[in-house]
């Protein structure tokens, strides 16, 4: 047993190992979204409504900067503390086991779903004398995408089961309320998505992104399948528009109005890392994924040192634009009668400070790398890494974009009404996805 393990082992090199190990913090990247996504949103929130956002609450560092808001960011540690020390309770006659456990059903479908998506392209180079292959994601699956429908409806079972183990009639009508609309919508992204599997010919994610890669992105071959797929997302999540499952003016808050405390937090939490996933699904399968417009896989290798550079100056450029945002706001600021006013431009000129110090060290690793551009050969491991980091950093940026659009979409639209939630999922996104299919079939068979 010992020496069969030791056999398999060493049948790739140690690196291959160690990367292969450090893929898994990829499953962690949705639950960073969430401190992403929640002060997004109460910005966002804050932008589109005319108002500040959380701009209070803060920590003491220095006896002469008493008061670090990180733009609110901070607001959402003293949230998570404040859930954490509250009261968890349970009401009379409810179901015990299912109250307790079923906030955690959507989490733990968090740390499953990333598995499949190919966060870059595969990583070949040259270790020694062996030729080392490293796919993007951690698991290579022919059936990403069904792998990733299948996990993102377990998530529906912990609100329907929360819901019935309340005992309460309001969170057992939100709790059906969002399981109809699983049912509903799930038909119609499944078809819309079928479109893309006939031009592709594979559920590989890995392959999706490959092909969009060489004739195109998704959302400019099959824009009618977009735009039924992110809707149908969008309802999904149960997030406005579509938050008729909470329905504050119909159901109190719906599944949710019994829970308190962390069991709370676990649903707040699960909605805002489905919302990650859901984007960096969309993001792979109609924005090309990982990969950088106008710019393949290989040029990224051949020319790693550049690319690299162009990064940096990229990053150097937000810098800039991030100083001259922070001058602008601090003059305007200077002049206004805020209470606040002397602690918060301490607390910028600090974050000017970091700014500038960034800048310059920005701009010598790009010179430095551009200078080192003839140094690094495509086939190397240095190559592979920067290749792979920046294709990161594109599906990163591509999954930011999407999430602003929950944002957006919830401050934007008022909330549906039940009832033309499903027939907006049965009369009109069923039929558009059922004639965009038909249509792509005949095209598809048109042009082979």
């Amino acid at each position: 047993m010992l020496e069969s393990l030791v056999t398999f082992l060493s049948q790739k090199p140690l690196i291959e190992w160690c990367i292969t190990i450090a893929k898994f913090a990829f499953l962690f990247i949705p639950v960073i979204f969430i401190l992403f996504m929640i002060t997004a949103e109460r910005r966002g929130a804050a932008f589109i409504q005319d108002r500040q956002g959380p701009n209070r609450t803060g920590i003491p560092l220095f006896p002469f900067l008493n008061h670090i808001r990180l733009f609110g960011i901070v607001q959402n540690g003293a949230d998570g503390l404040k859930l954490f020390t509250k009261e968890l309770f349970e009401p009379r006659n409810a179901h015990s086991f299912w109250f307790k456990f079923a906030p955690a059903i959507p989490f733990m479908v968090v740390f499953l779903s990333p598995a499949v998506i190919p966060w870059f392209g595969p990583m070949a180079f040259n270790w020694g004398e062996q030729a080392v292959k490293i796919s993007g994601s951690i698991l290579d699956l022919d059936i990403g995408v069904l792998w990733l429908f299948a996990f993102g409806s377990l998530s529906v079972y912990g609100t329907v089961l929360g819901s019935w183990a309340s005992n309460s009639k309001y969170s057992l009508l939100g709790g059906m309320r969002a399981g109809a609309m699983m049912i509903s919508y799930e038909v119609a992204m499944g078809l819309s998505l079928l479109g893309m599997y006939i031009l592709v010919g594979s559920f590989n994610l890995q392959n999706m992104v490959a092909w969009q890669e060489a004739n195109g992105w998704g959302i400019f071959v099959q824009p009618v399948a977009f735009a039924v797929f992110l809707v149908s997302l969008i309802a999904e999540t149960g997030r406005a528009p579509f938050d008729v499952a909470e329905g504050e003016s119909e159901l109190v808050s719906g599944f949710h109005t019994e829970f308190s405390g962390m069991r709370f937090a676990m649903f707040y939490m699960g909605e805002y890392a489905h919302i990650a996933i859901n984007s960096a699904l969309l993001a792979t399968l109609f924005l090309g994924g990982y990969s950088v417009p106008f710019v393949g896989t290989d040029a990224l290798k051949e020319n790693s040192a550049l690319v690299l550079a162009a990064v940096c100056g990229i990053f150097a450029l937000g810098a800039l634009a991030f100083l001259h945002l922070m001058h602008r706001y601090a003059k305007w600021y200077k002049n206004s009668e805020a209470s606040d006013k002397a602690i918060r431009l301490k607390e910028w000129g600090l974050y000017k400070a970091v700014a500038w110090f960034a800048v310059p060290m920005l701009i010598a690793a790009g010179v430095a790398s551009f200078f080192f551009a003839g140094s690094i050969a495509p086939n190397s491991f240095i190559a592979a890494v920067i290749a792979a980091a920046v294709q990161v950093l594109s599906l990163l940026f591509k999954m930011s974009i999407f999430c602003w659009l929950w944002i957006w979409f919830r401050w934007t639209f008022p909330r549906f009404r039940y009832d033309h939630v499903m027939h907006l999922g049965w009369i009109i996104l069923l039929n558009v996805a059922l004639v965009n299919l038909v249509v792509t079939a005949f095209v598809a068979k048109l042009l082979k």
